[in-house]
């Protein structure tokens, strides 16, 4: 079956590499940001990578790799380019301790 023949719900199906990363917690990162616009993703390799207690030896293996169902790829590659364009960056002066008052 080719990835032009695949049909059904966008969260399901063969899973595709969106991307590749040396350190695990990038890759968890950029599945959550996957995950939170409606993506199916998965990070694969991280658990070897911890229980190695080596994040360099990612690379023989190739990296983490960040997988999502093969009809949700072009989406999740749309996402990690505004990901890899620092559109999600966190500004450096964000206080985590404030506190909204219209929340508390």
């Amino acid at each position: 079956m080719s990835d032009d023949e695949i049909t059904g719900e966008p969260g399901y199906g063969p899973l595709r590499v969106c991307a590749r990363f040396l350190n695990p917690m990038d890759a968890q990162v950029l599945a959550a940001c996957l995950q939170n616009e409606g993506i199916a993703a998965i990070v694969m390799d991280a658990d070897t990578i911890y229980a190695t207690g080596a994040v360099f030896s990612a690379l023989p293996r190739g990296g983490v790799r960040v997988m999502v169902p093969a009809p949700q790829l072009d989406a999740a590659l749309r996402l990690r380019e505004r990901y890899d364009a620092g559109e999600f960056a966190i500004d450096e002066n964000f206080d985590v301790g404030a506190r909204d008052p219209d929340t508390c």
